[in-house]
């Protein structure tokens, strides 16, 4: 049966190009102290002591593994367990086809869901997700497990003319949500509320939402929030309005920005320099946009183009598209967690299929897995506590 490497063998720190062997004795990998960079030690330093003054906000963002809210919830439900309920994270706009959250359901009565893997030419925020309402829309939001009161912040567009919405909270209260300026660009507005809450449209034949940040009033516990896209690409991200996604991760200030790309990428071909570069950018962004957050890659998973054979066919450029991320980790000074590892390494998925942890498309997981992927991302996180 494969079992989970040691917790803090996936989890890697990396500084300038200085590398350790993951058969480093030392179970974190980590460079000697004479290579630590002020940048890096620094974002690190938040991150222990977010952890250790048991309030941290992690944003991950992804394609299909982070859509389906399984492994960042098993993360998201062992960080709560051990700092405390920090409140649900993001919610999409409303449902939209395909995806998933655990922590939100939704009731849509003329609310139109828009993906900017398919509609291309809408103005996207953070996420590339948006809700338009048709007039006298109504919208209801519903946290799937109880919730103390929560600090929302609303990224919304309005136009000229547009009607305020109209939100009602769990205990009859009544709040007015509309953007602080109704040009057409992204704003934010922020409400306390107890969910559930309805939002109800008027005339609004420019308004859209591009999602809910929920996090507890007390602003105590640990938030995961969980960003994807089925079939997502990092460079898709260009479709997005990049000041305003920018704005908007300004705005949430996470301790932690988690990126968890690359199965698309290997599987479709792409050329890995060209991947190299959108990955360098967005970094780049990331940083200029949030500055006191520090930044983990997830190496692309183990995957199959088939399963023939004793290990399976691997997409041809996944190899590649590995070194390429731990790379670029390295000359870039980000944290970097090996996915493939904590799987037991190359030509672990059919023993993962075998064992009804992986599905039979040698692409995705099942639950079950999910989850244990997910518990072993959060206990690397924690164990950054005492590191630092």
């Amino acid at each position: 049966m494969v079992r989970l490497m040691n917790i803090k063998k996936q989890l890697t720190i990396i500084f300038y190009s200085i590398w350790i062997s993951s058969c480093s004795a030392d179970p974190i990998q980590q460079p000697k102290q004479s290579s630590i960079k002020p940048y890096q030690d620094e974002h690190i330093n938040q991150v222990a002591k977010a952890l250790q003054q048991k309030k941290i906000n992690i944003v991950q963002l992804g394609d299909s593994h982070t859509a389906a809210d399984y492994l960042t919830d098993a993360a998201r439900t062992r960080l709560q367990q051990e700092l405390g309920n920090g409140g649900p994270g993001w919610a999409m706009p409303t449902q939209v086809d395909g995806m998933r959250l655990a922590r939100f359901s939704y009731s849509n009565n003329g609310w139109q869901a828009l993906s900017s893997r398919t509609q291309q030419n809408e103005n996207y925020s953070l996420g590339g997700l948006i809700a338009k309402p048709s007039v006298g829309a109504t919208l209801t939001i519903k946290a799937r497990q109880q919730e103390a009161e929560q600090t929302v912040i609303v990224s919304i567009r309005q136009g000229q003319g547009d009607d305020d919405l109209n939100i009602i909270d769990a205990n009859g209260r009544q709040i007015v949500l509309s953007a602080k300026s109704k040009d057409n660009q992204w704003h934010f507005s922020k409400f306390n509320a107890q969910f559930p809450i309805t939002i109800k449209a008027g005339m609004n034949f420019h308004t859209a939402i591009g999602g809910f940040w929920v996090r507890n009033s007390n602003i105590h516990g640990a938030v995961f929030s969980a960003l994807g896209i089925n079939g997502y690409q990092l460079n898709q991200w260009d479709r997005w309005n990049s000041q305003a996604w920018q704005n908007e991760l300004n705005v949430v200030e996470p301790d932690l920005v988690i990126l968890a790309y690359g199965t698309n990428e290997a599987y479709n071909n792409m050329d890995i320099e060209s991947v190299k570069q959108s990955l360098l950018k967005t970094i780049s962004q990331i940083r200029t946009a949030s500055p006191k957050s520090a930044i983990m890659i997830l190496g692309a998973p183990e995957s199959l183009k088939n399963t023939a054979g004793s290990c399976g066919k691997r997409p041809a450029k996944l190899t590649e598209l590995q070194n390429m991320q731990r790379d670029v980790a390295t000359s870039q000074h980000t944290l970097y967690w090996d996915w493939q590892a904590a799987m037991g390494g190359e030509c672990s998925m059919k023993s993962w299929i075998s064992q009804g942890l992986a599905r039979s498309d040698g692409v995705h997981f099942t639950s079950s897995g999910y989850q244990r992927l997910g518990l072993a991302l959060a206990n690397s996180i924690l164990a950054m506590r005492n590191r630092y």
